[in-house]
């Protein structure tokens, strides 16, 4: 009976840790679409490049419902490896942005748009984009 217990419980372990892994990678291409929730990664394997959302700083957009100056922007902080070598990138999105990074072209934008008297969790934010050749 031991036994049976101990292989259920390996067998959770590895399907959970096998499906953290197919949600954490997300395989792309150039000018296709990608959402990425913080800690995602999105991977374009012909260019050696890879994308991870690691954070959601300094959201500053105006809220939904109220009325505003300037209407804001939120940073993004990426994680992006390019041929091998790995550096920390502040992408600011205010609409939707374009950014050059190195020859490459990064259109985004950031999901949930904030709405007045509501805080966003950071587990809710997605990161829409776009990278194309420059």
């Amino acid at each position: 009976m031991k036994n049976i217990a101990l292989i259920i419980t390996t067998l959770s372990i590895c399907l959970l840790v096998l499906s953290g892994c197919s949600k954490s990678t997300i395989n792309t291409s150039l000018d296709k679409e990608v959402n990425l929730a913080i800690g995602q990664t999105a991977k374009i394997s012909s260019e050696n490049l890879s994308i991870k959302l690691t954070d959601v700083t300094n959201e500053s957009r105006c809220p939904l419902g109220v009325q505003c100056i300037r209407a804001g922007d939120v940073t993004c902080v990426l994680e992006i490896t390019l041929n091998g070598s790995t550096e920390t990138y502040n992408l600011i999105v205010s609409g939707n942005a374009e950014q050059i990074y190195k020859g490459y072209k990064l259109i985004a934008d950031v999901t949930p748009y904030p709405k007045a008297e509501e805080t966003i969790s950071k587990d809710d934010y997605r990161l829409k984009f776009t990278v194309s050749k420059s």
